[in-house]
């Protein structure tokens, strides 16, 4: 179809790669943020294949990976600090702060032609392609795309919401300084991504670059102390010995005026467009973190989308391509992503059985990397040349 004016609502993952997308491939673009400042959560993200195909597919890649860290191996442990599982990182193992590839992203969308409107919140959206901004003015479009996060106040009018499942469990997730003697042992013994289970309670937490650690703590939604933000280091090191020097660490040295404890939610939508809408990212398919591909799908999705509007004679036909082709593997992912985060509800002697099955039953390990291993769509090109 011919390229016209897109409305974007949501400066995150999702939104700038459909803006920078769309006006590569010859669309006017606006972008509205609400904040002021594109800007995302201070904690970092696992980069894998899929999200550095499309990172390469719009020249950032190697400003992406500069500013992050790579992860040599990861080990899973029991609540007593035993290795259960030890894997070293497959291609493109890297944990990067995600405010680092925000402000690449909205660099590349700028640099491609977008406008970028901050402190710009979207009051109204219709299915016949109008953007009301706060303040009245209403901007008509051949394409609105929502992706204003998994609370989008926008997308109930719309008649879309199939589900929104809000699971058992949530997290905090931070950043601390990392010491000079952590650092130093990256060139003896490598970088390591930590993941220990115990008493319905989860802790990460790696290298996100040079001088910080990222640190996840998941804990049920029942679970008053594990919510409680800052933590009680006493309080997570009984359900984690071998863990107290760094969890007590995060409780002195994380921002707990910035951090907050969330509960996790799974997102599905009857169909991910109504007339000249698109919605996606977390607006149309959250997921809980587990498997490290929400913003991976949030990415693929609005490639794929631009790539559909690209090759498709019209709208209507473009947005049937771009969900059969795309809504398979992200549902895929959402089911995935919430088996292997039951095994937070398991006790400790199946905990152990769980995270070795990844191992024992490789089956089960392709199912979780599905989506990190697969090319994107729009993205064969640069998997060719690698």
């Amino acid at each position: 179809m011919r390229p016209g004016r897109a409305e974007i609502v949501g400066g995150g993952f999702g939104g700038l790669v459909a803006a920078a997308a769309l006006a590569e491939r010859g669309w006017s673009v606006r972008l509205h943020e609400r904040r002021g400042a594109i800007d995302a959560e201070g904690y970092g993200i696992a980069v894998q294949p899929n999200m550095m195909l499309i990172f390469r597919s719009l020249g950032i890649a190697d400003a992406v990976i500069a500013g992050g860290a790579r992860i040599d191996r990861r080990d899973s442990l029991d609540g007593e600090g035993n290795v259960v599982l030890t894997r070293k990182t497959a291609r493109s193992p890297y944990r990067i702060d995600r405010r680092h590839i925000v402000r690449l992203l909205a660099r590349r969308a700028a640099e491609a032609g977008v406008e970028i409107r901050l402190a710009s919140p979207v009051t109204e959206i219709s299915p016949d392609g109008a953007v009301t901004v706060d303040g009245g003015d209403r901007m008509e479009a051949e394409l609105v795309v929502l992706a204003d996060g998994a609370g989008s106040a926008l997308r109930a009018p719309l008649g879309l919401l199939r589900q929104r499942i809000w699971q058992r469990d949530g997290g905090v997730r931070v950043t601390i300084p990392r010491t000079p003697g952590e650092i130093a042992e990256d060139a003896v013994s490598g970088t390591v991504m930590i993941e220990a289970w115990a008493d319905n309670r989860r802790v990460l937490y790696c290298p996100v670059n040079d001088e910080e650690y990222y640190v996840l703590l998941g804990s049920l939604v029942d679970d008053e102390a594990g919510k409680t933000t800052p933590i009680d280091p006493e309080t997570w090191s009984r359900s984690f010995p071998a863990l107290g020097a760094i969890l007590a660490r995060v409780a002195a040295e994380a921002d707990w005026e910035e951090a907050r404890w969330a509960r996790f939610q799974t997102v599905r939508l009857t169909r991910w467009c109504k007339g000249r809408v698109a919605v996606l990212g977390d607006a149309a398919h959250a997921m809980p973190p587990y498997l490290a591909q929400g913003a991976g799908h949030a990415m693929m999705n609005a490639l794929g989308l631009a790539v559909a509007l690209d090759e498709e004679p019209d709208l209507a036909s473009a947005f049937r391509a771009w969900e059969r082709r795309e809504r398979p593997l992200t549902e895929h992912t959402q089911r995935w992503t919430r088996i292997y985060g039951n095994t937070i509800f398991l006790p400790r002697p199946l905990k152990r059985l769980s995270i070795a099955a990844e191992r024992r039953i490789p089956w089960i390990g392709r199912q979780y990397l599905r989506a990190a291993h697969v090319v994107p769509t729009g993205c064969a090109h640069v998997a060719a040349a690698e």
